[in-house]
């Protein structure tokens, strides 16, 4: 079968014991081109890919001389793939089986520019197939989105595709369309907290039509596999909760027109107000719930 006409741009930083568990999924899907972003790691992860993915003639490497983060690593990954489509997936995420095929067939007959699709997120010991026999809470499609705090329902099943301004992170897009709104690389450069909603955002209010697609699924992988080394978060607790809550004002500051007007949101009084609404109201009693054992995840 001809591979489809797709670039995975897997961007990662210092994290190798992660390729070992997610790259092989993406090897498995039915793509031309595999982009692998080292984002400027102290140990080159080149020799990480070639053990795993051997002679595999897909599979390319970028090394960035320092690093950028993750959108900014995306975004290097983007300029330099070979694909009219581009389907952005994080170092802790484990495609499903035919997660690209399913969400370019669904793309092209919905007509849309990106889709992403539903991400589970594994609990220690959890199987992709035990998770996906456990996740089967349904919804509508309107019941996908939090206008308010923008929170995807990154678990539920809806009927149907469904238009989205924002979705799952793991997206495919058409490249044309990512690189005329390129993920931004200043705003959210520490923590990484609203960068891909914000790129969804963007695309949307751009004229790009996002759909969410709940009949192609992803995996993130447990905390405890995942561990501490490498990636965005890195410093004290303290320090990524003040970068959430900047980032999420920072991000509504960006889009406040467009999210109050066409796109249907509520992005609050001013984009402060609007972020210590959700970081107080949502996303601390969110937490509190998980550590609680009361929560989704």
């Amino acid at each position: 079968m001809k591979p489809l006409p797709i670039t995975i741009v897997l961007p990662c930083y210092a994290r190798p014991h992660l390729l070992a568990r997610t790259l092989p999924a993406a090897l498995a899907q039915e793509v031309a081109e595999l982009l692998i972003v080292d984002d400027g790691s102290p140990e080159p992860l080149a020799p990480t890919v070639a053990a795993i993915a051997g002679a595999d003639p897909r599979v390319r490497m970028v090394r960035l001389a320092a690093n950028r983060g993750s959108s900014g690593a995306r975004n290097a990954g983007i300029a330099a793939a070979r694909q009219p489509f581009v389907l952005c997936v994080d170092d802790d995420a484990l495609l499903g089986v035919g997660y690209a095929r399913t969400l370019h067939d669904h793309l092209i007959a919905a007509g849309a520019d990106a889709a992403a699709g539903r991400r589970l997120w594994l609990a220690d010991g959890e199987t992709t197939a035990q998770a996906l026999a456990s996740r089967n809470r349904r919804v509508s499609g309107d019941a996908l989105l939090d206008r308010r705090h923008f929170w995807f329902d990154d678990e539920a099943l809806a009927d149907a595709d469904t238009p989205v301004p924002f979705a799952c992170a793991i997206m495919l897009a058409r490249r044309d369309w990512l690189l005329r709104v390129p993920y931004d690389e200043e705003r959210y450069r520490r923590g990484g907290f609203r960068e891909e909603t914000d790129v969804q955002v963007a695309l949307v209010a751009a004229g790009a039509r996002l759909i969410a697609c709940p009949h192609a699924a992803c995996f993130n992988l447990s905390k405890s596999e995942m561990g501490r080394a490498g990636g965005q978060r890195r410093g004290r607790v303290l320090r990524y909760e003040w970068d959430v809550l900047r980032n999420d004002a920072r991000f509504r500051a960006k889009h406040f027109a467009a999210l109050k007007g066409p796109l249907g949101c509520a992005p609050g009084a001013t984009p402060w107000l609007g972020a210590l609404h959700h970081y107080f109201g949502f996303r601390m009693p969110s937490k509190l719930r998980h550590l609680l054992g009361r929560g989704d995840r």
